[in-house]
């Protein structure tokens, strides 16, 4: 059992990836997966026109929004 230095969970041996001749990583792998995930871009997403016009009737039906007067402290 190995800590991590990322999570600081307790985990066996085979969570950690092996580095060859250096041993195993002081990161688990599911760390390492969560990072790759986090540098990775977001593909674009294609605008649905049906939640648009959904969006600009309600925009319509409320009118402009006015923010809530401050009240002193």
């Amino acid at each position: 059992m190995r800590n991590c230095n990322a999570c600081q969970r307790q985990l066996p041996d085979r969570a950690f990836p092996s580095k060859g001749r250096q041993g195993r990583a002081r990161t688990c792998t599911v760390c390492v997966n969560d990072q790759r995930r986090l540098r990775a871009p977001l593909p674009d997403q294609a605008p649905d026109v049906e939640q648009i016009r959904i969006n600009n009737a309600a925009a319509l039906w409320f009118g402009p929004v006015r923010p809530m007067p401050r009240h002193a402290v």
